[in-house]
């Protein structure tokens, strides 16, 4: 005859024994907690003049993927900052769907200085994890 023990590890040991299965790296929030990815947004936000003037936006948009400007700022901007690069990286590019000449500095209040290529220049953007 069989005993109630053994009856009750046979049911319980295969649970005890279970183990999560492991999950990709989430990025953590400053507090330590995971942050689902698809809470995860890169904040950018561009300005019309240089020097953070005229019309300004700012955008909370998903990471990896490409981003064009709507019409209304299309080859208009002349600020550029993203928001949160201390954690994501941004690139900017001349023309739509991330084609064309690309540029990456993460905070430029003056596009027209240096060579001013990419002053009223920028159709779309995207941003990724560093």
């Amino acid at each position: 005859m069989v005993s109630i023990k053994a009856i009750y590890t046979a049911l319980v040991l295969p649970v005890l024994m279970v183990t999560a299965a492991p999950v990709d790296d989430l990025p953590i929030a400053k507090d330590g907690t995971d942050i689902s990815p698809l809470a995860v947004k890169a904040s950018i936000t561009y300005c019309e003049h240089t020097n953070w003037n005229g019309q300004c936006e700012t955008r909370l948009q998903p990471l990896t993927e490409c981003y064009n400007l709507p019409s209304s700022w299309n080859d208009r901007i002349s600020s550029i900052r993203n928001d949160s690069r201390s954690s994501y990286k941004c690139t900017w590019y001349e023309h739509g769907n991330c084609q064309g000449r690309s540029y990456d500095n993460q905070n430029d209040a003056n596009l027209a200085d240096g060579d001013g290529f990419f002053n009223d220049r920028i159709s779309s953007w995207s941003c990724k994890y560093k």
